[in-house]
């Protein structure tokens, strides 16, 4: 047993040496679910700086200005009329909200005073919504300030004090703030947000997929040098050269997985260590089912041009067609999907990630991953033998 774990260790050595390898199988992944999840995810949030000039200074404005510095996102930047004008001029902000002199007692003497607005051309997409949002506050602000006086003058003829009032009107005020009547909620339109979820299970599936191409060309390519040959030669067998082979696909997508699998639940945080753990132990099967395939087409194949389009046919179909980045429900993209292993070990890990499953649910796609490594490593057994005769 210990001469194939030899065997495997030497390959999963010269794999680890191999810069380009590396580079395709770990960084390459990275970058990309880097990419994508920054795409897909990270346009649901504002983040900005709305400039304003308190010309004001009263008791209004500075609730005002209060409850803006409490919105997520929103960066509050006061400034002095000269600055605000100097800083429009030369375009280093794009719009500056403008509270006039007076505005608080304006708003307690019941008026409605105007709140300017200066922007160079339209803004900015920033400064659109960062005034929008100083727009919505300003109108609930005075509304708030407004049915407060109106309750105290409703009372006024009663034996109730102004403070009772305030303190009563207050409370009421707080709670709605914190259980407001109606609250909004964002869904991504078009399965956006299963597609984030789904991220993390397809990329990693989709570059174990790809780990094929890796595990197919090396048989073809000992053959080519008179490797296998030379191995033959050896105390090895013909089925502890195979098992070795075997073992280090296994190894090369075992690091893959770790590697990958890691750094999405540090990063993303989707889980605990109890479902990382499992995910793990999946994937360990799913890269069993990677290297058998691998061997299968190298077993196969006559030449190295042979074994790259066969992966690249095989790998691809089950990344175009198994549901790599969105789930298949109906029609024939759903009957193909169930011929790819993708379908099965995506829709596993997604599983146990965000579905709240466990590895023991996982019985009927842990049994097609076997089942399909084990098909794959009878075919490449037999044209492990044929070829090393």
């Amino acid at each position: 047993m210990t001469r194939p774990l030899f065997v495997g260790l030497l390959e999963l050595r010269r794999y680890l040496a191999d810069r380009a390898e590396l580079a395709f199988g770990i960084a390459l992944p990275i970058a990309l679910f880097a990419l994508m999840y920054m795409t897909f995810s990270g346009g649901n949030s504002f983040n900005g700086t709305v400039h304003i000039v308190d010309s004001d200074g009263g008791a209004v404005t500075a609730e005002i200005l209060s409850q803006l510095r409490n919105v997520d996102g929103l960066s509050v930047e006061v400034l002095d009329e000269d600055d605000a004008v100097a800083k429009l001029k030369r375009s280093a902000v794009q719009s500056v909200v403008v509270f006039p002199a007076g505005f608080s007692e304006a708003v307690a003497a019941g008026d409605r005073p105007a709140v300017t607005v200066r922007r160079r051309g339209n803004g900015g997409q920033e400064g659109q919504i960062a005034t929008s949002i100083v727009r919505t506050v300003t109108k609930q602000t005075v509304s708030e300030l407004a049915a407060r006086s109106a309750v105290r003058a409703a009372f006024s003829d009663q034996a109730i004090s102004e403070a009772r009032v305030d303190e009563a009107f207050g409370g009421v005020l707080a709670e709605s703030r914190a259980r407001p009547a109606v609250t909004v909620r964002s869904r991504a339109v078009g399965g956006s947000e299963e597609f984030v979820d789904r991220l993390l299970p397809g990329i990693l599936v989709m570059f174990l997929m790809f780990a094929v191409t890796l595990g197919s060309q090396t048989i073809v390519e000992d053959r080519r040098i008179g490797t296998l040959e030379r191995l033959a030669t050896t105390h090895l067998t013909l089925g502890q050269l195979f098992a070795g082979k075997f073992i280090a696909g296994l190894l090369r997508a075992t690091v893959q997985n770790l590697v990958l699998l890691s750094l999405g639940f540090a990063v993303l945080q989707v889980a605990g260590p109890g479902q990382y753990f499992q995910v793990l132990v999946f994937c360990l099967l799913v890269s069993s089912a990677v290297s058998a395939i691998g061997l299968a087409i190298g077993a196969l194949a006559t030449n190295r041009d042979q074994a790259i389009w066969a992966s690249v046919v095989v790998t691809m179909f089950m990344t175009v067609f198994g549901g790599t980045f969105f789930p298949t429900s109906g029609g024939a993209l759903d009957i193909l999907s169930r011929i790819t292993l993708n379908r099965y070990a995506i829709d596993a890990i997604d599983g146990m990630i965000s579905g709240g499953e466990s590895l023991g649910n996982q019985g009927l796609e842990a049994a097609v991953v076997a089942g399909a490594t084990i098909v794959a490593l009878a075919i490449a057994r037999w044209g492990f033998r044929a070829s090393a005769r």
